[in-house]
This record gives C-alpha cells, sequence and structure tokens, in this order.
C-alpha cells in the first residue's frame, strides 16, 4: 500500500472522527463543504479543537474557510482552527494573509496492517467505555477540568471502540478506534503519569490493532504527539506527513 493511500485514509479518518466530535457535542453541528468538514460547538467558544476545520483538500478548504468563519462568529466561537498538511505552501501564505497562526504540529502516521506484528493479547485487554477514555487521557493531561471526558462521554457507543489496560485495579492507560471503511483511525491513546514506563500504550494499541485486523481493516493511521511517534515507530508505524493546527481569534 502506497503512502498516498495511507495520507488519504488518516485525513478521512481524522475527519470523520472531527464530524463525530461536532455532531454530538453539546449544541454543535457540522459543516461537510468542498474539500473540508468543520465543527461548530458554541458550547466551547474557546476550543479551537472542537471549532475546527479539517482540510481533505487544502485549496479548497481555503476557498470555503471565510463562509465557514462566518458561521463560527454567528454562533459566538471566539478561537477556531483549522488543520492541513501544510505541504502546499500557497495554502499556508494565504492563511497567514487572512491572520491564522500556526499553533500546533503533529506527525501524522501509518502502516499497513497486514504488515504489523501483532501478538495476541488473548482477550487480557478489556474494552472501555468512552467516559472512561476521556478520563485517564485527562489525567495523562492534567485537565483538572475533566474536559475530554466531558467530551467523550457523549459520543455514541458502537462507532468508536475503547480499549484500556489497568493497573492496581484502575484503568491507567486506554486508546481509541475508529473503524472507517478499511482504515483503523487510532486516536486518544494515552497512560496515566503512575503507570508510564510499564508497556501499558503497547499493550493497549497491540489489542485495537488486532481488533481491527479480524474486522478487516487492512490499514491504520493516527496523529501522533512527538513523545508518542517513538511508540508508534517501534510498533511499525512511519511518518506520512505533518498535521498543523492554524487558529484564529476572532
Amino acid at each position: 500500500m502506497d503512502d498516498a493511500t495511507l495520507r488519504s485514509r488518516l485525513w478521512d479518518g481524522f475527519a470523520r472522527l472531527q464530524s463525530l466530535l461536532g455532531r454530538h457535542s453539546m449544541q454543535g453541528s457540522v459543516i461537510d463543504a468542498p474539500g473540508v468538514v468543520a465543527s461548530i460547538v458554541p458550547a466551547a467558544p474557546e476550543s479551537p479543537t472542537l471549532n475546527a476545520a479539517v482540510a481533505l483538500d487544502p485549496e479548497l478548504a481555503a476557498l470555503e474557510l471565510p463562509k465557514i468563519a462566518a458561521h463560527w462568529r454567528k454562533a459566538g466561537v471566539k478561537r477556531w482552527g483549522i488543520w492541513l498538511d501544510p505541504a502546499n505552501r500557497a495554502v499556508v501564505q494565504t492563511l497567514q494573509r487572512g491572520g491564522l497562526t500556526m499553533t500546533a504540529s503533529a506527525p501524522g502516521m501509518g502502516a499497513e496492517l497486514t504488515a504489523l506484528p501483532l501478538p495476541s493479547t488473548n482477550g487480557h485487554v478489556p474494552r472501555a467505555d468512552l467516559a472512561t477514555v476521556g478520563f485517564v487521557n485527562d489525567l495523562a493531561y492534567g485537565n483538572v477540568d475533566h474536559r475530554l471526558e466531558r467530551t467523550l462521554a457523549p459520543l455514541p457507543p458502537g462507532i468508536l471502540r475503547g480499549y484500556r489496560a489497568d493497573a492496581q485495579g484502575a484503568p491507567a492507560a486506554v486508546a481509541l478506534a475508529l473503524h472507517n471503511g478499511e482504515d483503523c483511525g487510532v486516536s486518544f491513546v494515552a497512560t496515566a503519569p503512575e503507570a508510564r514506563r510499564r508497556g501499558l500504550a503497547t499493550l493497549v494499541m497491540h489489542a485495537a490493532l488486532q481488533a481491527a485486523r479480524e474486522d478487516g481493516c487492512t490499514s491504520t493511521t493516527l496523529q501522533a504527539t512527538d513523545a508518542g511517534e517513538r511508540l508508534y515507530s517501534t510498533l511499525g508505524y512511519h511518518r506520512l506527513c505533518d498535521m498543523q493546527l492554524w487558529e484564529r481569534r476572532a
């Protein structure tokens, strides 16, 4: 499988996840326009990740962005952003002229699923509900306001599949999988601070990917953090592109 196919699956799955976040957030809605999918969440007016567009085609997305920005303004959103691959320098320059600033950059990674060495987890990794996935992510990132638990808990069960590994009887590492066509998009991988460096994140990743393979998925993609890139490389993923968030304050 070539990298162009993996990149397409990466961005398509990322857009579907953004759509789920928007559609099922409080007062949320979704705009599906040529080359771009955007979520509008008035209940979180300061969140440029909930109020975000995902550029499937950066050139078309840049053309649609002023219209989408008008919807954010009407909804009272004060911070919004657009995720894109910065390879198209002309699009980046257009965003800069429009007053947007790059505030986050992360590696987009992928792999052909059938090529990954996956040891059997033998059912030792239980499924996790979405609130638990959010709870462990909040622990990992120090969110005392439980923002990720509140974001994930309302999402419909079944579409997103959560996995967890426990330590001392409590959830300690989690991952979320979205089976989108033949791709398994992985997100919200996190380990509680006191449980790190025990291989728990690897355990939940193996469980998520083994389930995806059994479900007929042929690839897996994800957005990594700089710290997580080493883990995913060890598992067999490779870098496909940069995924940048360009932000604008109203």
